[in-house]
């Protein structure tokens, strides 16, 4: 059999069984090209492995919280990251492989229903209702001059937050009502340290809102998780270290306080805040530094506490706070593990051999 044939046979069969997968909350892409057909496909990861267009779109992939049930999207691309509510997947389509050049798609999931804004944004988080996503945008390669934000509702409706010329955007994220954005904006060809806190609402009207210093801002129940940069000379090299800190966004820059006190050593960078657990007690993110990356969460008296395996970053929090989705071999090479990791001390569940860019739904629970 072709294996375009089988393509279209699985696509179709797809569409058929995607109203079933409304419970459904775990999304991912095909992993890296090992195997070149599926006819020499040998287990699950390899038949992922083999969907891998010369375009560099990947099969999407849904299934249920603990990975089962697995299906094809009826639909390729890069980057998928499904909705809080699990309605639509957000992901990128390249339409240029010698570019790279792609532009953001939204599927619904019930009718498998294909919608391309045309906008050529990465990076998307969706806002806590669903209702729209914030993302990257750059100009082109060869006028290349910072990065911006956007905001585009799942109607293709464009708010420009931060224009792609003379900024970088260090991080982003939406209020708990989904009114405004958040990020960290550094001038153009400057360091991490320069970043400034900015927010403004989801529709890019009104007048900017400053925070104070700051960069990944990550907006939680109350308050805005950030990091704050400083730099060392480690054997005649230029090393970053970060602290985590935290505002109240409602009382503005004079709120803001550190929350970790790391003492980074060699080249190791320090801890960055990547999600809050929903009750808003705890920090997931990762600790990093070159070669480097290993899963954390910081309690609220500053404390560090190491989980999961090594080599591996939080891509999502389950509902009731007590595990991170986790992907380990990061750096590695080869097979990319995905796991739900507990905070406590209790071994990780495998999830699926080997995936790239993973998310679950705000109601995810393995």
């Amino acid at each position: 059999m072709s294996r375009r044939l089988l393509f279209l046979i699985t696509t179709l069969g797809a569409l058929f069984v995607l109203p079933a997968l409304a419970g459904a909350s775990l999304v991912y892409q095909a992993a890296s090209s090992t195997a070149t057909t599926w006819e020499t496909a040998t287990d699950e990861s390899d038949a992922n492995s083999a969907d891998v267009s010369a375009s560099g779109n990947r099969a999407i992939y849904m299934a249920d919280d603990d990975g089962s049930n697995r299906v094809t999207l009826p639909i390729t691309g890069q980057f998928p990251v499904v909705s809080p509510n699990g309605a639509v997947v957000a992901y990128q389509k390249v339409t240029n492989a010698k570019t790279g050049a792609a532009q953001l798609h939204f599927l619904t999931v019930a009718t498998g229903a294909d919608f391309n804004t045309h906008a050529s944004c990465g990076g998307s988080i969706w806002a806590p209702n669903s209702s729209a996503v914030a993302c990257g945008t750059t100009q082109s390669a060869s006028n290349f001059k910072g990065f911006g934000l956007n905001t585009i509702t799942t109607a293709g409706v464009v708010s420009i937050i931060v224009p792609s010329a003379g900024t970088l955007v260090n991080g982003y994220s939406w209020s708990p009502d989904s009114t405004k954005v958040v990020w960290g904006q550094t001038p153009f060809g400057k360091w991490t340290a320069d970043s400034k806190l900015r927010w403004l609402p989801a529709d890019g009207s009104g007048t900017v809102g400053k925070l104070g210093n700051g960069a990944q801002p990550v907006w939680g129940p109350s308050k805005i998780a950030f990091i704050r940069a400083t730099h060392a000379s480690v054997a005649g090299t230029s090393v970053e270290r970060t602290q985590a800190w935290t505002v109240d966004p409602a009382v503005g820059a004079t709120s803001a306080k550190a929350l970790t006190a790391y003492q980074a050593k060699g080249f190791l960078s320090g801890p960055v805040p990547l999600r809050w657990t929903p009750d808003g007690t705890k920090i997931l993110g990762e600790l990093y530094g070159e070669d480097y990356s290993q899963p954390i969460y910081i309690t609220m008296n500053g404390k560090i506490h190491k989980f999961g395996p090594s080599n591996a970053g939080v891509y999502g929090v389950s509902a009731d706070g007590t595990q991170a989705l986790v992907v380990a071999n990061l750096m590695g090479g080869g097979k990319q593990p995905v796991y739900a990791s507990p905070l406590g001390k209790l071994a990780s569940s495998l999830l699926v051999k080997d995936a790239w860019e993973p998310s679950v739904t705000a109601n995810w629970q393995p």
